[in-house]
């Protein structure tokens, strides 16, 4: 009776027992199938984020490029408005003037004047090109003039030597009614400008290659050929200037994302598995907190680093025109007058005044005078070099620095301004078609005088020029 009894106690025992091993079992899988599914998504999360940052970075790289070229056509456009509004210009004039844009300009080998039916002539002929190199440029320049739309819209093309130089061609034709079918063309050597560009302009440096279309036109030094599925990602775009349609490669980083389980993590899951689901699951909880308190801090760095870089943006430039401002300039300008003042190198300040702004805002409103303001802003930007220092004074008044001038080029560029005249949008109806600058002049010299001395310098030169235009209108 008692063994019946034992072995009955026995048999309940033992069934509880394996119950409750059932149940540990059972939780023991859930917590692996949680652990794993919670690998898998953090692997998904990272390649989907490796993937956004591609076409990002991509995206910038791109938009970047299309700039830097550009701003290299902005030579030619400055050369062509100045033909626009000097017509009689001898051929000597051309040649300095070209001669001066291929010095001034990186990157840029030539630049000359190609008609209609005519052959190519060269203001400035490109240096360190071989004979049968500059005719195979003038044959591609030839044929590029005989398409119809040559002579209506900028045209931008690349040109590989027989010698495996890589030349790019940009085409600005002329607006005016003498100079219809004709455009004054330059030529660059494109790989140092991309060398130079990825390099040195891309924010973020990737492994690239650039093709027009299935000739490369830049591989950088660090590019890996894909092998298989497995390879590097390759990122592309296309990149479009004037007609031209190149493609733009990049390998930001690698399919194989950082492996979320490594023999350490199979230790602790092995450690888990046997411990209990229970602390299993309390430690990855932690885990789990730890990586969105993570997302959240990188997110809300993000956004104070975006809201740092407006308020730097909003502290150095002009809102109307996009200039530096006048706290910018003079801080600015300091530096340069104490490495002119150091190195006993020339320097040069323009002040500028719009001429007649004040009948503008009278007549057409401050909302005209505004527009007014950006015009002239864009009309200095593009009769300027690259390493001036314009920035808005204040009202309708800007500041030019100069470095590397010398007081006859800064009267030069002076002179130069004094000319341009800007139309007023819809101010011919109230008597105010135009407007014309006013720009002072001065220089540093090296005797005891501060910076602000030459900025006090240059604003008298700009008011006695004014009154100098009040005394010739009056006599009139």
């Amino acid at each position: 009776m008692w063994g019946t009894q034992l072995q009955a106690g026995w048999l309940r025992l033992t069934t509880r027992r394996y119950r409750r091993i059932l149940i540990a079992s059972g939780i023991t899988l859930l917590t692996s199938a949680l652990l794993l599914g919670l690998i898998l998504l953090i692997r998904w999360g990272r390649h989907h984020a490796l993937q956004s940052d591609t076409h990002t970075v991509i995206s910038l790289a791109g938009n970047q490029l299309v700039r830097s070229l550009q701003s290299r056509r902005g030579t030619l456009t400055f050369i062509r408005d100045t033909l626009n509004r000097r017509a009689d210009l001898t051929f000597p004039q051309l040649q300095a003037m070209g001669a001066s844009a291929v010095e001034h300009t990186r990157h840029l080998m030539g630049i000359g004047l190609i008609r209609a039916d005519q052959p190519l002539v060269w203001w400035a002929l490109p240096q360190h090109l071989l004979k049968a190199e500059l005719a195979q440029l003038n044959r591609a320049a030839t044929g590029r003039a005989k398409l119809r739309r040559a002579w209506q819209v900028p045209s931008t093309f690349a040109v590989t030597t027989r010698e495996g130089r890589i030349l790019l061609v940009m085409l600005e034709p002329l607006k005016t009614a003498a100079d219809r079918r004709s455009a004054i063309l330059g030529a660059f050597d494109l790989k140092p400008l991309l060398e130079d560009f990825f390099t040195s302009g891309v924010l973020q440096p990737h492994p690239a290659q650039l093709l027009d279309g299935e000739a490369v036109l830049y591989r950088s030094s660090d590019w890996r050929a894909p092998a298989d599925a497995n390879g590097p990602v390759i990122a592309q775009r296309d990149v479009v200037l004037d007609a031209t349609r190149w493609r733009l490669q990049m390998q930001p980083g690698a399919t194989r994302v950082v492996q979320a389980l490594s023999w350490f993590n199979v230790l602790l899951i092995g450690l888990s598995l046997v411990a209990g689901g229970g602390v299993t699951v309390i430690v990855w909880i932690l885990a789990a907190r730890t990586w969105i308190l993570q997302r959240a801090v990188a997110r809300r760095t993000a956004a104070l680093r975006r809201t740092s870089e407006r308020l730097r943006q909003l502290a150095t430039t002009d809102e109307l025109t996009g200039l530096y401002n006048r706290r910018f300039f003079l801080n600015r300008w300091e530096l340069e007058w104490e490495r002119a003042k150091r190195y006993e190198r020339p320097l040069a300040c323009l002040m500028i005044d719009v001429n007649g702004f004040k009948q503008v805002n009278d007549r057409l409103g401050h909302a005209a005078g505004d527009v007014l303001l950006t015009h002239v802003a864009e009309e200095l930007k593009t009769m300027l070099r690259q390493s001036d220092l314009l920035a808005r004074f204040g009202g309708d008044e800007f500041v030019i620095a100069l470095p590397e001038t010398t007081l006859a080029q800064a009267t030069s560029v002076a002179e130069k301004l004094r000319k341009v005249s800007i139309p007023v949008p819809d101010g011919e109806s109230r008597g105010v078609a135009c407007v014309t600058l006013s720009v002072g002049v001065s220089r540093i010299q090296q005797d005891s005088e501060t910076s602000k001395e030459v900025l006090e310098a240059a604003d008298e030169s700009l008011y006695a020029w004014k009154r100098r235009i009040k005394l010739a209108s009056a006599r009139r």
